[in-house]
């Protein structure tokens, strides 16, 4: 069947279609010429998620798709951080992408919408995340490692929030057990021109570093400097109080630290899929001059079937003046595990 006639096809679906539901009506016709009909659950990194009754939902690579039609209520960003609200009609032409404002439609260039949100969708439907664990055990030196992890979040139309736990346990033979634990709460609000601002609260606790806990509570702002369907840039800075409690006999202590953060995602969804996350940290000490702390976390994710992947990730935690005397300045590792998204 000839290309015009997909786009009539599409462009009475989406005249007929009553505005207020999602039900399994939106449209999905592919470059190759293939049509889909179902339900649009969203767009991120590059994957146009689609729950077709026949499929349930799937994911779709962007580039793939020549037309997208849908009667919801679709939150459309760019990669210059512009949002626009309505539901989807019919295009002209293939990769490009019409929206039916309050104030008229907006023509888009395909390749330039980074995201797609439908603001009817439920709860579940706006919870992203996944779930990590490995096992390392080396005989030579009867090294024993476990690594658990959970990174959630939860998009709204202008906030998100989220939801971060690591924990890396270590026993040996020779040496006495640690533990490296990291929980992460925060809640962004995004602004016009990719500006955000946030506030972050945190718990740690590192042996290594002779570290009980750090109770970490935080706010500032920055900018998403690059985001595209491949990938993403984000520099983040702001000022926190943290209260350390450490082991031995050295006395607890409160500070005021400032930090500067710089993130960088890059991902492929060409087969094999890869996802590449960078995040590098710096935190001044204001109240103890001289002291600087600073986190640096690499993880590869490589899907090896549908939503599940296997992990590699690299980190390392650095203290210039460590509060107890017979800590170390340093811990890194490198763990390996599996994942499943949901």
């Amino acid at each position: 069947m000839k290309r015009n006639t997909w786009i009539l096809i599409a462009a009475l679906i989406s005249l007929s279609t009553p505005v207020f539901g999602a039900d399994k009506t939106d449209v999905v016709i592919f470059v190759n010429g293939d049509r889909l009909t179902g339900e649009l659950k969203s767009l991120k990194r590059g994957k146009l998620r689609f729950n077709t009754a026949a499929t349930d939902t799937i994911s779709i690579e962007w580039d793939d798709v020549a037309f997208l039609v849908s009667n919801q209520n679709i939150q459309v960003e760019t990669e210059e951080g512009v949002r626009y609200l309505g539901r989807l009609a019919t295009a002209a032409t293939e990769r490009n992408l019409v929206v039916e404002t309050a104030s008229g439609p907006v023509n888009l260039v395909a390749e330039r919408v980074v995201l797609m949100t439908p603001i009817e969708g439920t709860r579940r439907e706006r919870l992203d995340g996944d779930i990590t664990a490995g096992y390392n055990f080396a005989q030579a030196s009867s090294v024993e490692q476990i690594q658990l992890g959970l990174d959630a979040s939860y998009r709204t139309e202008n906030r998100k929030f989220s939801l971060a736990i690591d924990a890396v346990m270590t026993d040996s033979q020779d040496n006495e057990s640690s533990r490296r634990e990291a929980v992460s709460i925060d809640s962004v609000r995004f602004w016009k021109d990719h500006w955000l601002s946030g506030i972050v609260i945190r718990l740690d606790r590192n042996d290594e570093l002779g570290l009980d806990l750090r109770t970490s509570i935080g706010g500032g702002g920055g900018r998403i400097l690059k985001q595209t369907n491949s990938q993403s840039l984000e520099l983040t800075g702001g000022l926190q109080v943290s209260r350390e409690n450490v082991s031995g006999d050295e006395s607890n202590e409160d500070t005021v630290e400032a930090f500067g953060s710089l993130t960088w995602d890059w991902f492929r969804y060409d087969t094999p899929e890869l996802d590449l996350s960078t995040n590098f940290q710096v935190i001044p000490n204001l109240s103890d001059t001289g002291r600087v702390r600073a986190e640096v976390d690499i993880t590869l994710k490589w899907e090896i079937v549908e939503d599940l992947f296997w992990q590699l990730s690299f980190y390392d935690s650095f203290d210039s003046d460590p509060i107890t005397a017979d800590a170390e300045k340093n811990d890194y590792g490198v763990n390996t595990s599996l994942g499943w998204e949901f």
